[in-house]
């Protein structure tokens, strides 16, 4: 390899002018490979098909026929808001004669508002007033805390408020937000408008519902107060009631009526109370549901917009506007990824925030041009960084991938990663420049190969471990990024070097590669040995104490900052109305369950089973087949004959009406009908579960809503729902269930997560290690060498576990890259540690001399990378500012285990290790038979990077 920029083709060009054009010529052809790229951030493709809850969810989804979902809400609404029904208009269409839809959007399949579910149940013969209550925290909110002030609180109305206001965050530490009372939204529409909306033609005229009598009975109120992350039946609410009824004014008496302090205490026990009461009330705001159709699953982002032009027509406010649901969310996400590459939502001035990644690689030049002191040695070196970056991005698209929330970090890293290696060797060639310009580029590739070729394949080992992972985008990172690294690889080691060659820079001063300091430095390390190593030992092992508080997060709600429009319509549609992520559970009855029970019993058994689910503190609402018919009581046991006979009519009568349902599809989403057998396995709190359907098994589903902006734990609700489901279907045999949705995925993503962060760093951890005992001839000495490697990630991840923040999918690819990025200067200062020793240096002088050598170039990539990562942390979007800060704190950590523990542990009994390796080889070189040619065999380093890399050939 030293040859190639030596030789030269037939014409007389050096080989050199090849690998630029080469560079050059495939330029065009990945830009147009570049804009066919594609992005993909659906959590539900995260798990493999083969993976048992993803079976089961698709299982779920296609028998049920479950579609992706938004919900819809908006201030002020109620159940006489005209809107709600022009909106489903404008998303359907308007039936023509033969009953097809013409006009609605192409994106949408279906819309339920709580006015048609409210219709069902009453042509079920379900009372209005139980339909609205049994759609609670469904499709219908309680609203804010409704305030109703009595006499002398409406005197003093603005008092009164400012008082509960001030109480509320001096004893609870509780931020208030004052609402105006509800008002019923009015609208000047035509009258004949106004009935086909609000008196749709019922069945039979006895079933038209009065939608306003419902409104009205809403209790009179004077305000309504609403907090961060209110929960009606939470703690903290009766504690705030309590203190808004709690609220008195003194009674204001003449100086000549306090005669005697009998007559003050008399008064102060007739305080008026300033609050009659507090109360929630269902019914505003209600939520409409939207069902997309295939068109929309497979662009969430122009659903969105159809969604929000549709509404504004329907005249919604797009301030008061909220949705969520994963289409919302997924189509929230790639906008924001896109927008951390360039966003045009600020001015060009504004750079930082228009373009974080720009502004990082911007930083990066500038901190290149600072270190390396030279403008044509900068400006070669970025040119490889980001030229590299850019060849390795359209492996991509030109192997069919899509780019997703975790590889959209690769660019950076990879950008980082070579950039590393091109300080390495222009450091290198500055030394090899400063005695022969001739011979420097040669001698450089020399002296880097080696260490560069081994730091860039224990970075890519450590990257390819993660396509060990379970989840999609984590295999795809660790894929890319490894192809990434070897293409660093090349480019490091050929496409700088050629560069160099066709224009070199001019030889560096000799004060640039003065290296007194930094041998000074190795000295004092290695008189003090012992207490450095023992302290680093010290803080490695109390950091390490912290991963008894590690933990995992999946969310990607949680992806995005407080102040994003997605996080705000979330938290109003979780504290006004209902939690937005969905979990199921089914119930299954086999043919022996349905012949020992009849429909309506079934029915009833469902029921309790709901209601049981609903009493659970952390689900807003549930919603079953059941809701839409009324509660059966069950026969007693001296029923008469005539009784019988009615009630097995009555059962009769409807499990044929839910059988027609069937059939037109209106019941589908509620009961199934198992038309083959499927074995399932699910994981429950005591192991896997086995759950067989069989054909002809009843299948019945309860949808609860559960909020996804708390911290609840996932894993204690899915075993609270089992437990609860058990403790119903015990007694009744040929019955079992399942739980699944939304909330089941994210728990086995979040076990996935932990798996994939242990598995990967385990097998890069054993590879690297064991090419480190290769490489040293020493088992021992490779252990102890992954001593300073390990250190930055046990102490950065360490602390992030004692602060109890949660290691997510983006913090958690860090583990494995920034085990490579340690090794490679491990392996830089390993180098030239063992060229000291083989000529013959103590190991003090041997450390000072590797120091001497690596300390300015592993301190100039350390800070460039470092710095330019940390640009990254106002991206607003977190998977990409957490990557950014971590990633920094993880190479800054690496940096001092370098250049601090590793020469402390050279200097002391690692160091011996070596010297005692080196010892043997000598040993063994003494009595190795000559070749033919009179010359030893090849020794463990080439001899000609020992002689390019003597101090007498390379320092000043």
């Amino acid at each position: 390899m030293a040859s190639f920029f030596q030789k030269r083709d037939p014409w007389g060009h050096s080989l050199s002018l090849w690998v630029v054009v080469f560079m050059i010529f495939i330029t065009p052809v990945l830009f147009g490979v570049l804009r066919e790229i594609r992005q993909e951030n659906n959590v539900e493709n995260w798990l493999p098909p083969d993976d048992p809850q993803s079976k089961v969810l698709s299982w779920h989804r296609k028998s049920f026929g479950i579609e992706d979902r938004v919900l819809l809400s908006w201030e002020g609404s109620s159940l006489t808001d005209l809107r709600a029904e022009r909106l489903k208009t404008l998303l359907l269409g308007t039936p023509d004669e033969g009953g097809v839809r013409r006009g609605g959007s192409p994106y949408i399949q279906n819309v339920l508002t709580p006015q048609d579910a409210i219709q069902k149940m009453v042509e079920y013969r379900v009372d209005p007033v139980e339909a609205q209550q049994r759609l609670k925290g469904v499709l219908l909110g309680t609203g804010a805390l409704k305030i109703q002030l009595t006499e002398a609180g409406r005197k003093r109305q603005q008092q009164t408020t400012q008082e509960l206001i001030d109480q509320a965050k001096n004893t609870l530490g509780v931020v208030l937000t004052v609402k105006p009372a509800f008002k019923e939204w009015v609208d000047i529409v035509d009258e004949s408008e106004e009935a086909a909306i609000i008196e749709t033609p019922a069945s039979n005229a006895e079933d038209q519902i009065d939608f306003k009598a419902l409104v009205a009975a809403i209790p009179s109120h004077d305000l309504q107060i609403t907090w961060p992350r209110m929960q009606p039946d939470s703690k903290l609410t009766d504690q705030i009631r309590q203190l808004a009824l709690s609220l008195k004014r003194p009674t204001i008496m003449p100086e000549s009526t306090t005669t005697n302090s009998e007559q003050g205490d008399a008064a102060a026990t007739t305080q008026p109370a300033l609050v009659e009461e507090c109360f929630f009330a269902v019914g505003t705001p209600i939520a409409v549901a939207i069902e997309l159709s295939d068109t929309g699953d497979a662009d969430h982002a122009a659903a969105v917009a159809a969604i929000n032009a549709a509404a504004s027509k329907s005249g919604i406010p797009a301030e008061g506007l909220h949705m969520g649901g994963r289409p919302v969310a997924g189509a929230a996400l790639n906008q924001m990824v896109k927008q951390s590459s360039w966003n045009t939502a600020y001015p060009v001035w504004q750079f930082h925030k228009r373009s974080v990644t720009l502004f990082s690689g911007l930083i990066g030049i500038a901190l290149a041009f600072l270190m390396l002191r030279s403008l044509r040695l900068s400006c070669l070196v970025l040119l490889v960084s980001y030229y590299t970056t850019f060849v390795a991005v359209s492996v991509v698209p030109l192997t069919g991938g899509t780019m997703n929330m975790v590889l959209v970090v690769m660019p950076t890293l990879l950008t980082v990663l070579t950039l590393s290696g091109s300080i390495h060797v222009a450091n290198y060639w500055k030394h090899a420049a400063h005695v022969d310009m001739k011979t420097a580029v040669t001698k450089a590739v020399e002296m880097a190969r080696a260490p560069c070729m081994m730091a860039s394949l224990t970075t890519a080992i450590g990257l390819a471990s993660l396509m060990t992972s379970p989840l999609s985008p984590v295999r795809d990172f660790g894929l890319y990024s490894s192809i990434g690294c070897l293409i660093s690889l090349l480019m490091v080691l050929f496409g700088l070097p050629s560069l160099l060659q066709l224009w070199p820079a001019k030889p560096p001063k000799a004060s640039e590669i003065d290296t007194r300091n930094w041998q000074k430095f190795g000295r004092v390390l290695s008189r003090h040995q012992v207490l450095v190593s023992m302290s680093c030992l010290v803080i490695f092992a109390v950091s390490c104490y912290g991963f008894k508080w590690f933990r995992t997060e999946t969310k990607v709600i949680k992806y995005f900052p407080d102040s994003s429009r997605v996080i705000q319509d979330y938290l109003f549609l979780e504290e006004n109305l209902s939690g937005i992520t969905p979990v199921d559970t089914v119930i299954c009855f086999d043919e022996a369950a349905q012949k020992n029970t009849n429909f309506v019993e079934r029915v009833e058994l469902v029921r309790k089973i709901q209601q049981k689910i609903a009493e659970h503190p952390e689900i807003s609402g549930s919603i079953s087949l059941a809701d839409f018919r009324p509660v059966s009581e069950p026969l007693p046991e001296n029923a008469s004959t005539f009784q019988k006979l009615r009630n097995a009519k009555r059962v009769n009568e409807t499990e044929r009406r839910v059988r027609e349902s069937l059939k037109t599809g209106s019941a589908k989403s509620f009961l199934y009908i198992a038309d083959e057998a499927v074995e399932m396995e699910q994981e429950t709190a005591n192991g896997a579960r086995s759950v067989a359907v069989n054909k002809g098994d009843e299948m019945w589903r309860i949808t609860s809503q559960v909020a996804i902006m708390t911290d609840l734990n996932y894993g204690h609700l899915t075993r609270d729902l089992n437990q609860v489901t058990q403790s119903v279907l015990r007694d009744h045999a040929g019955t079992t269930h399942l739980v699944t949705g939304t909330i089941p995925l994210f728990l086995r993503t979040q076990q996935a997560v932990l798996e994939s962060l242990i598995k990967s760093f385990g097998l890069a951890f054993a590879v690297i290690a064991v090419v480190m005992m290769i490489l040293l001839r020493s088992p021992t000495a490779g252990l102890i060498t992954m001593l300073p490697n390990l250190m930055p990630i046990g102490v950065v991840f360490g602390l992030i576990s004692w602060m109890r923040v949660p290691i997510d999918i983006g913090t958690m690819i860090t583990a494995s890259v920034a085990l490579g990025i340690a090794v490679d200067g491990t392996l830089h200062l390993l180098t030239w540690f063992k060229i000291g020793i083989e000529e013959g240096k103590t190991k003090s002088e041997a450390v000072a001399a590797a120091l001497g050598h690596c300390g300015p170039a592993m301190w100039q990539t350390s800070a460039a990378v470092g710095i330019s990562l940390a640009m990254l942390y106002p991206a607003e979007l977190l998977l990409v500012s957490r990557f950014g800060i971590l990633m920094c704190a993880l190479v800054v950590a690496a940096l001092l285990a370098d250049i601090i523990f590793l020469p402390a542990l050279l200097a002391g009994p690692l160091g011996s290790l070596i010297v005692a390796s080196h010892k043997k080889e000598q040993e063994a070189a003494a009595t190795t038979p000559r070749l033919q040619d009179g010359k030893a065999s090849k020794p463990h380093l080439p001899q000609a990077i020992k002689r390019t890399q003597s101090e007498k050939t390379l320092e000043t």
